[in-house]
């Protein structure tokens, strides 16, 4: 069984790189043939993930991301990891280093 580490960083997505590495590389979301439904949900953790910072003042102090996108964050992180899980089936196993914001 292979292992494919599952990290949401910055603004990856939006750039066509999937947030699944292997074997410490990152990958392109086409390498995984992931339906248009999983793509649109990882670019939307993406987009939550991204508002964490004030891109405007990356070093803005009193900067917080919503609560109501930090719930749907944490909501949609386990739903897409189990998605994810589906689509790869039994050759993958994966191991969530992204946590909760």
């Amino acid at each position: 069984m292979k292992q494919v580490i599952f990290r949401i960083d910055f603004g990856m997505v939006s750039h066509g790189i999937a947030p699944l590495f292997v074997d410490g590389h990152a990958t392109e979301l086409g390498f995984w043939g992931l339906s248009s439904d999983i793509v649109r949900r990882l670019k939307r953790l993406s987009e939550l993930y991204d508002r964490q910072v004030n891109w405007d003042n990356p070093t803005d102090p009193n900067w917080r991301i919503s609560e109501r996108d930090r719930h749907e964050f944490n909501a949609l992180l386990p739903f897409v990891v189990s998605e994810l899980q589906i689509a790869l089936g039994e050759r993958w196993q994966i191991i969530v280093e992204s946590e909760a914001i």
